[in-house]
């Protein structure tokens, strides 16, 4: 009797173990589900002791993990599809994930509230969150289009607390007027100016999965032939052209083409009205999407924007993607020869 109590025992404690630690899956998203899971326990309990969060009277923190939206879908009061619509997230915008909440909702913050969103990975996906707090943030972050001045409270009076130096961020807690922001800094809550010269908001995750789509897409096309005025995915307005074939492509055409169908970003059909657009970046300051502006053989001698007659993709490691000549839609080196063409470059996203 005692044996066959042992055996059973023993066979219990098997399938258990094959439960927890045997269906491991090798999908980004389970693992990172079951990370969360694991972790409800500390974090529902409230904040834990990290140094960087933020009191609070709300009970919960947030995870490492933000949800990205891959279609639009609708962010609900309570974890029902029959509950109240407060919001939507658009293609590959992000919210901060709280906690899973069941198989298929999530709990999130939303507008310094608790929401739901599904957990439905045909409608979203989660991706580790770059800039991962525990406080109460929004996901987004303020970056620094210059030196700009981080204060104790939201006037130009107040305390000088420190700095944001270009292309520097801080993680965004709300906007309190148009002309503040509250961000936390050195785990605190502090003020930045909101004014558009010296900084910007933005999803740093949701951009970077649009730069990705629009890379893809030109990388899509390679080969494709070069011909100089091109038939346009876009008219000016901004409207679908119906004639478009994309079976050739000039260098404006293929960048209009590669950040309208890879990312749905509009952009106008020649390079010098593209380069009115965006934030202005040095040469040293590339990041991976931005564009730039060259002159060609046709216009070097030419002043002001009408000297722009080439622009190029920016695809990181000193590479570009780009169109021109024999060969058409191609990946080249940012050679010497290139970047003596170099007039500006703009950050689109």
């Amino acid at each position: 009797m005692k044996k066959l109590i042992l055996i059973f025992l023993c066979c219990v404690t098997a399938l258990t173990t094959n439960f927890f630690y045997g269906c491991k899956s090798d999908d980004s998203f389970d693992n990172i589900s079951s990370e969360i899971e694991n972790n409800q326990n500390e974090s529902s309990e409230g904040y834990n002791d990290n140094q960087n969060s933020i009191e609070t009277d709300n009970g919960f923190s947030l995870s490492g993990y933000k949800l990205q939206s891959t279609t639009t879908v609708n962010i609900r009061a309570q974890a029902s599809s029959d509950s109240e619509i407060v919001g939507q997230l658009s293609v590959y915008e992000t919210v901060p994930i709280i906690e899973k909440a069941n198989q298929s909702w999530y709990k999130v913050f939303y507008k310094n509230d608790v929401a739901y969103v599904s957990a439905n990975q045909s409608y979203t996906r989660m991706i580790a969150w770059q800039n991962s707090q525990n406080s109460f943030v929004s996901g987004l972050e303020v970056e620094a289009l210059a030196t700009t001045n981080i204060r104790a409270d939201a006037t130009v009076n107040s305390q000088v607390l420190g700095q944001l130096t270009k292309w520097q961020t801080a993680p965004l807690i709300q906007k309190v007027s148009d002309q503040w922001y509250k961000v936390l800094y050195n785990a605190q809550e502090a003020y930045i100016t909101a004014n558009a010269d010296l900084t910007r908001v933005y999803d740093p995750e949701k951009v970077n999965a649009m730069i990705e789509n629009i890379v893809d897409t030109g990388m899509s096309v390679l080969g494709t032939p070069y011909e100089f005025g091109a038939t346009r995915m876009l008219y000016y307005s901004g409207n679908p052209n119906p004639y478009f074939t994309g079976k050739t492509f000039d260098c404006s055409s293929f960048v209009q083409y590669a950040f309208y169908k890879g990312a749905g970003v509009k952009l106008q059909g020649d390079s010098r009205s593209q380069s009115k657009y965006g934030i202005l970046v040095e040469k040293s300051e590339l990041r991976r999407g931005d564009l730039i502006f060259m002159w060609s053989s046709a216009r070097r001698y030419n002043t002001g924007l009408e000297q722009i007659g080439h622009v190029v993709i920016y695809i990181g490691d000193n590479k570009i993607l780009h169109t021109w000549g024999t060969g058409g839609v191609r990946v080249q080196e940012f050679s010497s020869g290139w970047q003596e063409r170099f007039i500006h470059a703009r950050r689109m996203l």
